[in-house]
């Protein structure tokens, strides 16, 4: 999909590379295999018995993911072949507005949720007693309401903000102010959103074949500020539960346990569902297609879970397979299969070959349109972990750099024929 940048280093070159979308999340689905491997604290890992490696649930698994690996680069080869949109040419829309647009609707949806959290749950200062902010998520989701998901647009901004900051050394009040809507935003719904940023300021970088510029030592501060953030949320989120459940008070083995929590348990259980579909009849129906081909928004009430955590709780195979039932995710395989049985391969199948084409076709962007094959690329990242792309937030961040993109378009000073 990118050019290779001008002067790649090592890193550089393995981000070109990687980031596709049949490529992107096979780094993490890696890493999540060898922490799966690794020994664990009892129980902290989100499982007391790992499952087997068998021939038939790794075939199985093996298969999944080639299926997903082929249909994306089909997908990709066909999106170049479509002729591109006017809006999609360099001087269509002025990038200042769209950055002020996108900002606007991410500090509604952030300030918004914060105020409904904090009406519904617990006041700030119990939850800094007890380090436990992420009550705050479940007080959000006890009077919901659909403008509260523009909060997700904030590690578009904040993405932005990145890249303007690491890549073209530019700093400015509204780069801070996504900075801090960013960080918010992570504190009262996931941490997942500040990799979501980085990973946005990536792809900018590669599309814009500014990844070349970033030196090493760049990378090592950038990478250590990250790993700086992700502990020190975790300590305010989950101390708690780590010192009340495991015993655990050093932040750092804090962060390192939820990491391995986060990537191997859906290895966990993958295996053990993959071991599930070859030895028992199939399952799931096709009539549950809809919750793949709609955003959660549209799924019918009696589908939809109730604790608004990934619906692990609720699972089929828990009975089945060793995994924890506070987890909020569990791979896209287990997902799709307890719903659609082996009508999940052609379902991955066509949804993959469709997204890699959508995807690919808007990362030929010469503007910040681009953003919108970011969105979709880090929608395969997520499929080693959960189907993001029928999810709330993912819709609402593509239509929100739509409305960015033609607010920008109607103050752009000149418009150019695309290519």
């Amino acid at each position: 999909m990118p050019h290779e940048p001008e002067r790649p280093n090592g890193f550089a070159r393995f981000a070109t590379v990687i980031w596709q979308p049949s490529l992107v999340f096979v780094p993490f689905l890696l890493i999540g295999v060898v922490l799966w491997l690794c020994p664990s604290m009892e129980g902290a890992s989100g499982y007391l018995i790992r499952e087997q490696i068998t021939f038939s649930n790794l075939a199985i698994l093996t298969s999944w993911y080639a299926c997903i690996c082929v249909c994306a680069v089909v997908g990709q080869r066909v999106a170049t072949g479509i002729p591109r949109l006017t809006l999609m040419s360099k001087n269509a829309i002025d990038p200042h507005t769209f950055y002020v647009a996108l900002t606007v609707l991410a500090f509604v949806g952030v300030v918004g949720a914060w105020l409904a959290a904090l009406r519904a749950g617990p006041s700030l200062v119990e939850l800094a007693k007890t380090q436990q902010f992420n009550l705050l998520k479940d007080a959000l989701y006890d009077n919901y309401n659909l403008l509260y998901s523009l909060r997700y647009t904030s590690s578009l901004v904040g993405g932005y903000a990145i890249y303007r900051i690491v890549f073209l050394r530019k700093l400015t009040r509204l780069d801070v102010l996504n900075l801090v809507l960013l960080l918010a935003a992570a504190a009262i719904s996931a941490r997942i959103l500040i990799v979501q940023a980085v990973i946005f300021s990536g792809g900018l970088a590669i599309r814009f074949n500014d990844i070349g510029r970033i030196s090493s030592r760049t990378i090592g501060v950038s990478g250590l500020v990250l790993a700086m953030l992700i502990v020190t949320l975790t300590w305010v989120r989950s101390a708690g539960s780590y010192r009340d459940y495991f015993g655990v008070k050093n932040p750092v083995a804090m962060t390192f346990l939820e990491i391995q929590r986060y990537l191997g348990a859906p290895v966990q259980a993958s295996m053990g569902v993959a071991r599930i579909a070859a030895n028992q009849p199939p399952r799931g129906s096709l009539s549950n297609l809809i919750l793949y081909v709609t955003p959660t928004f549209l799924h019918p009430e009696e589908l939809k879970v109730e604790d608004h955590s990934g619906g692990v709780a609720t699972q089929w195979y828990l009975h089945d397979v060793d995994i924890s039932e506070t987890l909020t995710t569990n791979s896209a395989f287990v997902d799709m299969y307890g719903h659609l049985g082996f009508w999940a391969f052609p379902v991955i199948a066509w949804s993959t070959f469709l997204m890699a084409t959508i995807g690919s076709y808007f990362w030929r962007s010469d503007n910040l349109m681009c953003l919108i094959g970011c969105i979709v690329l880090y929608g395969f990242f997520e499929l080693w972990r959960t189907y993001y792309f029928s999810a709330g937030s993912f819709t609402f961040m593509i239509l929100a750099v739509f409305a960015a993109a033609g607010a920008a378009s109607l103050v752009s000073p000149k418009t150019e024929v695309a290519a």
